[in-house]
Order: structure tokens, then sequence, then C-alpha cells
């Protein structure tokens, strides 16, 4: 019964000359807000992105200038397409912060607070907009046409600058009742830990995250101890040449991944976590090993046995993917459907 929001009919059909041109096909735009780069994507109805670009995000511009940026560049993507606005179903964001019917409450990275950005979109173009947390986008992408197409529950996973999750439980993205599910990187992993940049101590992400690596081979391995700023790239690199700081270090790491995965799972039940952002693509044996084996025996076994643990499929494209095709997801569509206005002729 799960799977029944994908087959009902988008929110538009496919009236227009270019639609009918290209076979009927349903499309979709898709953008992805991150702190550095804005991507834009034209999607098909099984996922695959057609035609991107990416611009620089600048935050210091002001949300209504990027929001301006938005509308110039969607423009221009569906021109260069041959599409025009009434050819797409529905465009989709993915932001880096918290959103709720179509307004940014909160997006740090960007210094945005109540950003109304489907009311100032949907006009213009003339098509539902949603707006989306970037990982629950993600997750949304797994879920319909990545690695965890045809399950229940997936776990999206970013680990990164910062670790963050996204969750899609029983055909549906998890919000919470206080629109704060899959804080994954702020749940605690030690009680007088380091300090975090949510203000608060302890946070797996003041232990894990990118900024965390760094800051901790910058203290730990003499060798990235000089005037360039270290990569979590580089810990990897030399963990795997065998450098003992470097390997301990990335050990502790996996240790503490392990602990939110096992956490996550034994909360969630989740069929499927799929992994993402820079730390991901460290070998496997620093990481997607180690963290499986961590998993089988530390999870509450019935999920140990069966959980599945996984790099993305989708990879950096799944925000984009998962934004373009949000108007699959029933809450989604209603609350855009409610901010759909029609162009003025």
């Amino acid at each position: 019964a799960h799977m029944k929001t994908h087959t009902e009919r988008p929110w538009r059909g496919m009236e227009g000359s270019a639609g009918a041109a290209m076979g009927a096909q349903e499309f979709s735009v898709g953008v992805d807000i991150g702190g550095t780069n804005i991507k834009f994507g034209i999607v098909d109805a099984e996922g695959r992105i057609i035609r991107q670009k990416k611009t620089p995000t600048d935050p210091r511009r002001g949300c209504e200038a990027i929001l301006a940026g938005i509308v110039r560049e969607v423009s221009a993507l569906l021109s260069e397409a041959g599409l025009h606005a009434r050819d797409v179903a529905s465009i989709g964001l993915g932001v880096p912060g918290t959103a709720l019917d179509g307004t940014v409450v909160y997006a740090p990275n960007l210094f945005w607070r109540d950003v109304p950005v489907a009311p100032v979109i949907a006009p213009v173009f003339g098509v539902p907009v949603a707006v989306a947390q970037d990982t629950r986008a993600a997750a949304w992408a797994e879920y319909l046409v990545g690695s965890a197409r045809g399950l229940r529950g997936v776990a999206a996973v970013t680990l990164g600058t910062g670790i963050g999750c996204g969750l899609v439980i029983d055909g549906r993205i998890f919000h919470g009742a206080l629109n704060t599910a899959g804080e994954f990187g702020h749940q605690i992993v030690e009680i007088d830990g380091e300090h975090c940049n949510c203000g608060r101590t302890g946070c797996l992400e003041a232990h894990a995250g990118g900024l965390a690596i760094v800051r901790e081979a910058k203290k730990r391995i003499p060798q990235l101890a000089g005037e360039r700023e270290p990569s979590v790239a580089d810990v990897y690199v030399l963990a795997q040449h065998g450098n003992a700081e470097a390997r301990k270090l990335t050990e502790r790491v996996c240790r503490y991944i392990g602990v939110g995965l096992v956490n996550l799972i034994n909360l969630t039940s989740v069929e499927m976590i799929c992994l993402s952002g820079g730390i991901s693509n460290a070998p496997a044996e620093l990481l997607l090993d180690p963290l499986m084996a961590f998993v089988r025996s530390r999870a509450y076994e019935m999920a140990a046995k069966q959980v599945k643990i996984g790099r993305s499929t989708l990879g950096e494209d799944a925000p984009l993917i998962g934004a373009a095709l949000l108007y699959r997801e029933a809450g989604t569509r209603v609350a855009a459907e409610r901010l759909a206005v029609a162009p003025a002729d």
C-alpha cells in the first residue's frame, strides 16, 4: 500500500508541445541549495537528471537576491531544454535547514530565518513548489529511485563537514511532530564531550564530522600539523598507508558513527542506511566494513541481522533528485498545492 503514491497522477499533465515531442514524459525541476553552490536539474519520472547546471550561492547576497537568481536559472534551464513551466509537474527545493509549508524556517549556513520560498517562486511559474530539508529530500530519492527502492524504511545519512540524516518510514518522509526529525548528528555520544556548532556539547557531529576529524588530525598527527589546512582525505590516505595516529583517529571516528547508527537502527527499525558525503568515500576497510561489523555486534539482534548499510547509489545528486520528486510525497503535495498559483496571462 505504501507504494501507492508512486503511480498517482502528477499535479499537471504534459499538455505542452515540448511534452508531446518528448514522448509525453513527466518532468520536474529540482533545486539543491547548498552553502557553497546551488544545483539545478530537470528530472524525469525515473529520477534521471536530463539537464543540470550549478551556480555559486554566496549567502551574503541575502535571500531576495538568491531567490531571484533561482527563478532566473530555472527559467533558463527550462528554456535550454525546450520546455515551458506548464510542461513540468512541479518545482522542488532542498535546503540546508528546517522548512515548513514552503517556508524556510531556519537555515544557519544561509543566514535565513522565516524566508517564504514557495510563495515567491510558485506564482512566477504557476506550478506547485515544494520545499524540504535537503537530507529528507535525499532520503526520498533513495526510497523512490535509489538504493532503497522497494523497501519500507530508509535513513539517508550524510557524513560530511556536518552529519545529517533524512528518514522515510512506511512510504512517507518522517518529519516528526516538532519537525526536527533526523538530527542524527546532534545525538549525544559523549556526556562531557566536545562543543558543537549547535551550541550543545558531546554531539556526534562534534566528534566524527569533517571539522572534528581535521581538528583532531592537527592535534594528533605531526605530518598534518603544518601551515596548510589538512583535509579529511589526507587523514584517510595516511591511515591507509599504516600511519598509527591516523589509524587511531579513523578507528575512533568509525566507533562514534557506529554508536550513532546503532541508536538510529534500534529506534527507527529502518531496513537500509544509505551513506553519502565526503567521509563516506573513505576506503571500505576503514569505514564501511568496520561499521557493518560494529552494527552487527551491537544493534538489537533482530535488526542487526537484517539491516543493510551501503554507499548511496545517487551520491551527491540525491538531494536534487529527491527535491524534484517531492510532488510524489502525499504530505508535501497537499502543502504545495495550496501554494500553487496560476501565472497571469
